[in-house]
């Protein structure tokens, strides 16, 4: 079940985002592939916490099929579904990348760790008033 958030804990989500972000770049840089492509999901999440806190006012629980409820929700009033595919696929890497006691590929990483920076940009996109 969602949960409802106010809309001033945007900036929070939002420096969550960037943190673990950068977490999964020096991550990468040590060749902790895992560890990046972990963090770099978890960018993501806290990226699409930012946006549906935003037009919602609302987070997903500990369920992922959730986030990307309310995302498709946002993307509904957004009007822009360019990110649902990306959040939808990262979303399923985390256990690779977590839970399953597997290697990370350098090229795996790479692919989320790109497709966070270019999320988290857009949610920032997103989030601006309209001109």
């Amino acid at each position: 079940m969602a949960r409802t958030v106010r809309r001033e804990a945007v900036p929070a989500f939002l420096r969550q985002a960037e943190e673990f972000l950068e977490s999964a770049r020096r991550n990468f840089e040590e060749r902790r592939y895992n560890a990046a492509g972990f963090d770099a999901v978890q960018a993501l999440i806290n990226a699409n916490d930012a946006l549906t806190a935003h037009v919602l006012g609302a987070v997903a629980s500990l369920d992922h099929r959730e986030a990307l409820r309310l995302h498709a929700d946002v993307v509904r009033l957004l009007g822009d579904p360019s990110q649902r595919e990306v959040l939808q696929r990262d979303l399923d890497q985390r256990s690779t990348f977590g839970y399953l006691g597997t290697a990370a590929s350098r090229s795996q990483a790479e692919r989320v760790l790109r497709d966070a920076a270019r999320f988290l940009e857009w949610v920032r996109r997103a989030r601006a008033p309209s001109a």
